[in-house]
């Protein structure tokens, strides 16, 4: 009979070393129960949607192809913003250039036309150790108490597990739009993660309200060890997770897929390389008609209805706008994780060196008047991860930082 189990990640070889081994009792407690209930929940689940058909991407993505309509209780999709720029990404010495997704490629296998993709999670490869409520929160464990004074009231799941660095600010806005540079980081068990990703927030405690999308390694969600497009929201402060109140991608309900090419859960690639070629992963939020939509790289992907929020949350607009990245250093372990941030590097190293974001802007009438972004920086463990930030920087960049670091260290042991 399968067990839950939590692993650590085989890939790395270098001068981190393995750390202290996973204690026997701590194996010895991993609940069958618990494993049952996630794959019972992801069986009944992909059970109960309408398949048309069934690929599977190069890179072993798996995708149910369903009728746009049966997402939404038998009703048409919302109809995107009329709003078709094109990303910004700033050029002259430090250009980048876009990711691709696998679906995008001209020969990918696609559903029949009408059908979107929904991602497939592998249930055989998904063995968490905890339970279905945290299995679907940001991060192994959900939000018992909203922790008080992180970060200048910076309220998160869990507890010291969740390390950030983040720039934020506190404005009224229907939107936000911004890149966020690519790696594939190190993560070192697969019940931690690391991602960078934007935050549209209202509302505080268990009233909390969040919708969040960007690229995240996390070996327990997907079942590999390569990042990720995604997209998170809470209707309570984490506190609780399930179909309308809150979860990851197409985990629970919530999300309305619109786009044949891009969804979450999708692999990227390629991805950005030390003293090479960078790449960005190009994102634009926008309320437009009663929903919350998300662009990547260019196009609408689907969208959030805004009537999953209340009055008092995102309903009609956010309060506060967040964009950083986050790590999640389980616990399950001596010492702090060496799992990576960014691409694992440090700020001050630059240019094709660490991970940055930039060209932060944010959607400050409902009409669509965009802003540059002036967010605060903070590291809440700033031995062990950092920021370096540029806002409103007059350059092609606009308002950007750099980000990451490696963790464990003799700083941060």
């Amino acid at each position: 009979m399968a067990k839950g189990t939590f692993e650590r990640n085989p890939s790395r070889d270098d001068d981190k070393g393995e750390g202290d081994p996973v204690p026997e009792e701590v194996l010895e407690r991993q609940s069958t129960e618990r494993l049952e209930e996630i794959h019972q929940y992801l069986a009944d689940r992909y059970a109960r949607r309408d398949v048309i058909t069934r690929t599977r991407t190069p890179g072993g993505i798996e995708i149910d192809w369903v009728p746009v309509e049966s997402q939404y209780g038998g009703r048409c999709p919302a109809d995107p913003p009329d709003e078709d720029s094109p990303p910004r990404i700033g050029g002259g010495e430090r250009s980048a250039e876009l990711m691709t997704f696998e679906l995008e490629e001209e020969a990918a296998e696609r559903g029949p036309r009408g059908t979107v993709p929904l991602l497939r999670t592998p249930i055989d490869r998904i063995t968490p150790t905890v339970g279905l409520n945290d299995w679907l929160a940001k991060g192994a464990r959900a939000n018992r108490v909203a922790p008080a004074g992180k970060a200048d009231g910076y309220e998160v799941p869990g507890t010291d597990v969740h390390k950030h660095v983040y720039t934020s600010q506190s404005v009224t806005c229907y939107g936000t739009e911004g890149n966020i540079n690519a790696w594939d980081p190190y993560t070192a068990w697969s019940d931690e993660f690391s991602l960078g990703q934007l935050w549209l927030i209202r509302g505080s405690g268990s009233g909390q309200q969040t919708l969040e999308v960007g690229h995240q390694e996390y070996r327990d969600l997907y079942g590999d060890w390569v990042p990720h497009l995604f997209l998170f929201y809470t209707t309570n402060g984490y506190t609780s997770q399930g179909d309308n109140k809150g979860g990851y991608n197409t985990d629970v309900n919530g999300w309305v897929q619109y786009a044949s090419t891009i969804h979450p859960g999708s692999l990227s690639s390629p991805l950005s390389q030390w003293d090479g070629t960078q790449y960005i992963m190009a994102l634009k939020v926008q309320l437009w008609q009663g929903n919350w939509w998300v662009k990547v790289n260019g196009t609408w992907i689907g969208y959030y209805p805004a009537s999953l929020y209340s009055t008092n949350g995102l309903r009609d607009h956010a309060d506060r706008l967040d964009w950083g990245g986050e790590v999640v250093d389980s616990a399950d372990h001596a010492g702090t994780t060496d799992t990576d941030m960014g691409n694992g590097h440090w700020p001050y190293e630059g240019w094709q060196h660490c991970a940055y974001m930039n060209n932060l802007r944010y959607q400050s009438t409902t009409s669509g008047a965009m802003s540059d972004y002036n967010g605060s920086a903070g590291a809440e463990y700033p031995a062990c991860y950092g920021i370096e930030s540029h806002m409103q920087s007059g350059s092609n960049w606009g308002s950007y930082f750099w980000w990451g670091g490696s963790g464990r260290n003799a700083n941060c042991p």
